[in-house]
């Protein structure tokens, strides 16, 4: 956290803010092999299963932790939701990824003991293995996904669709719109078409028009507008990540 919120340097232009991956990636992992050891023991315990020893201590300790645990992996998550840092809330899944283990052992305990049946234990623990590996392997996937500059979500594209589509009815049209967020920084360019007679000014207007428009909708936002006029046929030459070469068929219609 410390890391992804140094400001931008001469090397990192952009900032640090990736650096969350990194750590929920990792974070991820742990939750995973926590999650095999977990498996691993309770398939042993199945195939020779003992009694249980030290039944009341254990419970209690367990109940208390679990508690703990829940208070504080529910904060980490609704403040990892509400500041967008995916370490936050993977923290948060990790605590609570112990408080389902520390249920479901508790319930194993209380079970074996009212029906004897030493191999309850382990097989709940499969339960929980399972349950603890798509946690982890969710986490694993959302940090790939960042680092791979996955676009923003549904619901921020439905606000950048609603902007743009108020400026459209004034006669501006928009394409080579890309978004990705990066940890807690949201990051959009598009291109402004504008008509061709507008003076320089006009057109940069429009364009920090438009920019405020979609800093009210989507926040922690870094936009980069490119201006270009409507009847240029050049103007959709660059639609795509790599620019097209010029040709009869990059010109519109």
């Amino acid at each position: 956290l410390s890391w992804a919120q140094k400001p931008a340097d001469d090397e990192h232009l952009y900032g640090h803010a990736k650096a969350e991956y990194f750590s929920a990636g990792v974070e991820g992992g742990l939750i995973f092999f926590a999650s095999a050891g977990i498996a691993v023991t309770a398939i042993d315990r199945f195939l020779h299963p003992s009694e249980l020893s030290d039944v009341g201590i254990g419970v209690l300790v367990s109940a208390a932790a679990s508690v703990i645990n829940l208070v504080v992996g529910l904060t980490l998550v609704r403040q990892g939701r509400l500041h967008h840092s995916l370490t936050l809330e993977a923290d948060g899944r990790h605590l609570l990824t112990d408080v389902w283990t520390s249920v479901w052992v508790i319930a194993g305990v209380v079970l074996v003991s009212i029906t004897g049946w030493n191999r309850l234990d382990p097989v709940i623990a499969l339960a929980v293995a399972a349950n603890i590996t798509f946690t982890g392997i969710s986490l694993i996937r959302r940090s790939v996904g960042g680092l791979m500059d996955r676009a923003l979500g549904e619901r921020e594209h439905a606000g950048i669709d609603a902007v743009l589509e108020s400026f459209r009815r004034r006669g501006i049209e928009f394409h080579a719109l890309r978004t990705r967020q990066a940890g807690r920084r949201a990051f959009i360019s598009v291109h402004v078409l504008v008509p061709g007679g507008s003076t320089v000014q006009r057109g940069h207007d429009l364009a920090e028009d438009v920019e405020d428009a979609l800093r009210e909708v989507i926040p922690r936002l870094t936009i980069l507008t490119h201006l270009e006029p409507i009847e240029d046929p050049r103007s959709f030459e660059d639609t795509t990540l790599d620019r097209l070469p010029p040709g009869p068929d990059t010109a519109p219609g």
